[in-house]
């Protein structure tokens, strides 16, 4: 415990970005929950673009908008189900 989930549009990520994500989230982790390093686990996965609605958004963003601490601050796709 914890572990974090990162989810994002494909791309590239030199060995320096991947460290430096996982000591920044790392860091902040152990600050704030209080643990060792050791207990932190870290997934990274990329998700196309074209599936990032179904996959991501709908699932994980609308209906667990409960959970969010930090909502996107971009379009959100059309309701699911058709026209209204």
């Amino acid at each position: 415990m914890p572990h974090l989930s990162v989810k994002h549009w494909p791309r590239t990520f030199t060995d320096a970005e991947k460290a430096d994500l996982v000591a920044s989230l790392t860091e902040a982790v152990t600050r704030v929950f209080g643990c060792d390093e050791g207990s932190v686990s870290i997934a990274v996965e990329s998700v196309d673009q074209e599936q990032w609605t179904e996959r991501v958004h709908r699932p994980e963003i609308e209906e667990r908008a409960d959970l969010l601490w930090k909502k996107p601050n971009y379009p959100q796709p059309a309701p699911s189900g058709g026209t209204a």
